[in-house]
């Protein structure tokens, strides 16, 4: 059992970190952000900016005084697949 939680520990960590480099490598790849129960943001390098804050990464909306936190944005393609949270 602790075998099995510290492989999910480990793997959440490892995706949490996918974004962070999506986010960087073009100004034209998008994010979506869970922002509510049911309210989801589109983030790009246009209207967001990566900070780091108390040694945690964060998205920054320009415009807005809104953060989210690295692990509850996921990659966003043009291909249709599920999105899950």
């Amino acid at each position: 059992m602790r075998f099995l939680i510290i492989f999910f520990l480990w793997f959440s960590t490892a995706n949490a970190f996918d974004t962070v480099s999506y986010f960087k490598e073009s100004s034209d790849n998008k994010l979506l952000c869970h922002l509510g129960q049911y309210s989801f943001k589109m983030i790009s390098q246009k209207n967001a900016r990566l900070e780091k804050v108390h040694e945690h990464m964060y998205f920054k909306l320009k415009d807005e005084n809104l953060y989210f936190i690295s692990n509850s944005c996921q990659t966003f393609k043009v291909k249709k697949e599920g999105v899950i949270f």
